[in-house]
């Protein structure tokens, strides 16, 4: 009779959690075919440096994505074609003699720059987790650059490397990491683990993030994620200071608004702390050993809309 009452009991918490498993929040993309989805992106970067030159570095940068959706595969894969619009940048190093400004106009050259690279289509294939399954014609957006006709090659070739660490293909790889490609790729689950290559400052860093579902119902569901950024290995590369070593460490905070019903970003506030640390392995005027840390904070704000097809 115990050994009955035991089986019974066992069978009416299966019973009674199987309803409760099936409520729970579906973490995973439910777009359409032939809707746009967009994410507008605002990026504040600042880094100071403890190297004898204290040099300061304010980065802002602004760009909207938008993902337009070709087709949606009987397995969920999603098809979509992407591009930039609405992009702005400014980067000030004052003891690098450097201020570019897209808004400001001070550089023809770098709104020529900006400008054509803006609208030019290139397509994806996403998993319904957000996984990115492959990335194409990217490589097209660029290519070109390099031959625009400038009056200063130097000029040319600092405002190529900055497009480049802001829009190119790595730091599209690196936003989408962070802002779309977020969900688990088991269901049900509350909390779940990401790993993701990064990309800082051109650099590999290995990001661990892990992420809780903390509230459930409505329109919107919340995310809330942390972030651990590890260099794979030390980079080591010439410098003005000599030969370096430099290793990077730090987290990143998020706080995700989804669309309970398309899976789609709707608001995320995320931050960024960094700490670079360089060794000097020969140096120039630096004695060998000597460890300098620079510290860098980047604020993300993201607001995603959606936009459906007219028929």
């Amino acid at each position: 009779m115990h050994v009955e009452r035991t089986i019974l009991g066992t069978i009416m918490i299966l019973w009674l959690a199987g309803p409760l498993l099936s409520q729970e929040a579906t973490l995973a993309y439910r777009l359409k075919q032939g809707n746009s989805y967009l994410l507008d992106i605002d990026i504040q970067q600042n880094t100071s440096s403890e190297s004898m030159e204290s040099e300061e570095i304010s980065m802002s940068s602004h760009m909207t994505l938008e993902f337009r959706v070709d087709s949606v595969q009987p397995d969920g894969a999603i098809h979509a074609t992407v591009d930039y619009s609405d992009l702005s940048l400014s980067v000030l190093a004052p003891e690098l003699s450097l201020d570019l400004n897209s808004a400001r106009g001070s550089s023809r050259l770098l709104s020529d720059l900006i400008d054509s690279i803006q609208h030019a289509d290139f397509h994806l294939v996403m998993a319904p987790s957000g996984e990115l399954i492959s990335l194409t014609g990217m490589s097209g957006l660029f290519s070109s650059l390099s031959s625009y006709p400038a009056g200063d090659p130097r000029e040319l070739e600092v405002i190529l490397r900055t497009l480049d660490e802001a829009y190119g293909y790595n730091a599209f790889r690196s936003i989408y990491s962070l802002f779309v490609a977020f969900y688990p790729t088991v269901q049900p689950i509350k909390n779940w683990t990401r790993d993701v290559t990064y990309y800082f400052n051109t650099k590999p860093v290995l990001m661990v993030n892990r992420y809780f579902l903390t509230r459930t119902g409505g329109e919107l569901l919340v995310i809330q994620g942390l972030g651990m950024l590890n260099s794979k290995e030390g980079n080591i590369e010439n410098t003005t200071w000599g030969q370096v070593e430099s290793k990077v460490s730090g987290t990143q905070t998020y706080d995700y608004q989804v669309d309970s019903a398309t899976g789609w970003l709707r608001r995320c506030i995320s931050r960024q702390r960094v700490l670079i640390e360089t060794t000097i392995l020969h140096g120039t005027n630096l004695p060998t050993g000597l460890k300098i840390p620079s510290y860098t904070e980047t604020v993300f704000e993201v607001n995603g809309t959606i936009r459906p097809r007219i028929n």
